[in-house]
């Protein structure tokens, strides 16, 4: 069975507008799963923890159900590292 960390992009990279002065993470364990904020055909759009702050992430995906399964595994397992759902075993297909 296919893992998170299997699929092609993965890990994603934070994105959005930082100030100066800010750092973005620079590894996967060093933010927190907080929320899914748009799930499209092909990416899911969410938001970890990084040092009190929200970061942006844009996870490019292959297709519409691949971007569901991984939004319910982001849902599932918030307030952990985004390293850690990298295991995790992506449902085949219904």
């Amino acid at each position: 069975m296919q893992q998170v960390k299997d699929l092609p992009g993965w890990i994603p990279q934070p994105g959005g507008a930082k100030s100066e002065g800010e750092t973005f993470p620079t590894t996967a364990d060093q933010v927190y799963i907080e929320q899914v904020i748009h799930v499209m055909d092909d990416h899911v759009i969410f938001t970890c923890k990084f040092n009190g702050r929200s970061v942006f992430y844009d996870f490019p995906l292959l297709d519409k159900k691949t971007s569901e399964k991984i939004m319910e595994i982001l849902n599932d397992n918030r307030g952990k590292t985004l390293l850690s759902i990298g295991i995790i075993e992506i449902p085949p297909n219904c």
